[in-house]
């Protein structure tokens, strides 16, 4: 019972993040090769021998011309789990990009940086978790969002 109890308080936690690290502007010296062909994730089915190309992850991952202004933050906690973002996860942020209602972004609450989706409540701009047990950040009139950057990536270690 007490290891239960201890997941769902992490499980409530909100999401915090780390130093962000920039993106190495250095062209990538390994080429990972891409097929043609699509793995499915229902029926099992071999894939063909076919290349399509060899992928470079730092064009493959920034956008172009955008490599000073992107850098990668590790996440801390779980209130972005419903937009597939979890605890350690780290997500790809570029701060040259204008933030849209509905992108996920990082911004300045109270001098901490949180991650959360752009949105509205009531007609004001409010900072949304993805996950039901966080309660959405909403800035009143003369309240003022400082958006750091907005995410275009998430990367998960997935061993």
């Amino acid at each position: 019972m007490p290891a239960v109890l201890a997941y769902l308080d992490a499980y409530r936690s909100p999401a915090s993040l780390e130093a962000p690290r920039p993106v190495s502007q250095d062209p990538s010296t390994v080429g990972l090769t891409a097929f043609l062909s699509r793995v499915p994730a229902g029926v099992p089915s071999f894939a063909e021998d076919d290349v399509d190309e060899v992928v470079d992850l730092n064009q493959h991952l920034v956008l172009p011309g955008h490599e000073p202004s992107t850098f990668i933050i590790r996440v801390s906690g779980w209130s972005m789990i419903g937009a597939g973002i979890f605890d350690g996860d780290e997500v790809l942020v570029d701060r040259a990009l204008a933030p849209r209602q509905g992108d996920i972004v990082v911004a300045a609450v109270n001098n901490e940086l949180t991650i959360k989706r752009l949105g509205k409540v009531d007609g004001h701009i409010a900072l949304l978790p993805e996950n039901a047990h966080f309660k959405p950040i909403v800035f009143r009139e003369g309240e003022t969002l400082s958006v750091w950057g907005v995410v275009t990536r998430c990367l998960r270690t997935l061993r």
